[in-house]
């Protein structure tokens, strides 16, 4: 449950940021920030047209992304300029991997679904993925069939996804890629804001 986490817990994880370009010699087939945060498979939530990106690395059942999506619907809602991609990486197993496929599979209920499941404090299962959306006004029915047919897209979307984490050489979730800079931890509002200033001012 996210009552449970000590918001302290934004703060902490391995170091804190590192620039994005120019990459180190181990990181050369590294994404760029242009495959990071304009993936073309992932809806851009806030202000998609905004001039600041932020992409985050999450799971569905990462108690710590849930802390982070509340800062960050903070941010969305004092700046309209920010585009905020969610970056699945389901590393909780095939339940967050179940999630992340319905999620995608939400089609322009797909804001709903994931505000739906960052918000909800209670622990996954396929079934409880499914009243959750449904509540969120997701056809789930529809979404399952529909993840049928576009199910060798979105997994290879989180290929993609664990690909990119694993060149960051991320430890789990949550992070962050804002502006071109890779944060390895959750970051309150007030953080965030400075990021995006910082990114920005280029």
């Amino acid at each position: 449950m996210t009552q449970s986490v000590d918001r302290r817990l934004l703060l902490k994880g391995a170091a804190g940021l590192a620039a994005l370009a120019p990459l180190p010699a181990w990181a050369r087939i590294a994404p760029t920030v242009s495959e990071v945060a304009f993936d073309p498979a992932i809806p851009a939530l806030g202000n998609p047209k905004g001039d600041v990106t932020i992409a985050e690395f999450v799971d569905y059942q990462c108690p710590v992304c849930k802390l982070v999506f509340v800062e960050l619907k903070k941010l969305l809602a004092e700046d309209h300029g920010v585009r905020l991609v969610m970056k699945d990486w389901p590393i909780f197993g095939d339940v967050s991997r179940d999630a992340a496929r319905m999620a995608l599979s939400a089609g322009g209920h797909y804001a709903a679904a994931v505000d739906a499941l960052m918000t909800n404090e209670r622990g996954l299962s396929a079934r409880r993925t499914d009243d959750i959306l449904r509540v969120a006004g997701v056809d789930v029915a529809g979404a399952r069939a529909a993840l049928a047919g576009r199910r060798p897209a979105i997994d290879a979307l989180l290929s993609r996804n664990d690909a990119q984490a694993t060149a960051f050489r991320l430890r789990g979730t949550p992070a962050l890629v804002i502006g071109g800079r890779l944060f390895k931890r959750g970051m309150p509002v007030a953080e965030l804001r400075e990021a995006v200033a910082r990114a920005r001012a280029g």
